[in-house]
């Protein structure tokens, strides 16, 4: 019995669904539908809405991007819904009240032949005060 609650607990703990509090400042990682919270600010990663990057072991014109799209709710505020881009032609960050939120990559990277599943992607971000 005690070895099953044991179980249970670590089972909690890295839960990919377990409550991340990620810190200013710092890079962290974020699964699809994964919710996070920073000094107040709530971040949840809705998924990839589009991925364009060109394909590990192909040659391609354009190097492309990976689009994320995350809710951001800063009570008393409504929530928003913004996509962040991994290349720099496009939107890379957002400002939600006094924070700065900022895509700074989206994991995996394509590979010639394989599909990313919906759930299997993760993005990275920062969040910083202005």
């Amino acid at each position: 019995m005690l070895a099953r609650s044991i179980a249970l607990v670590l089972l909690a703990i890295v839960s990919p669904n377990s409550a991340v509090s990620p810190q200013l400042d710092q890079a962290f990682e974020v699964t699809a539908a994964e919710v996070v919270t920073v000094q107040g600010l709530r971040i949840t990663f809705e998924g990839v809405s589009e991925d364009s990057r060109c394909p590990t072991g192909v040659m391609c014109g354009w190097a492309g991007a990976a689009a994320a799209t995350f809710t951001l709710e800063l009570p008393p505020a409504a929530a928003l819904e913004r996509t962040l881009h991994t290349n720099g032609r496009f939107a890379q960050q957002t400002e939600v009240g006094d924070f700065v939120v900022k895509l700074e990559d989206v994991k995996p990277y394509p590979k010639d032949g394989a599909t990313i599943a919906p759930g299997d992607y993760r993005a990275t971000l920062v969040v910083k005060r202005r």
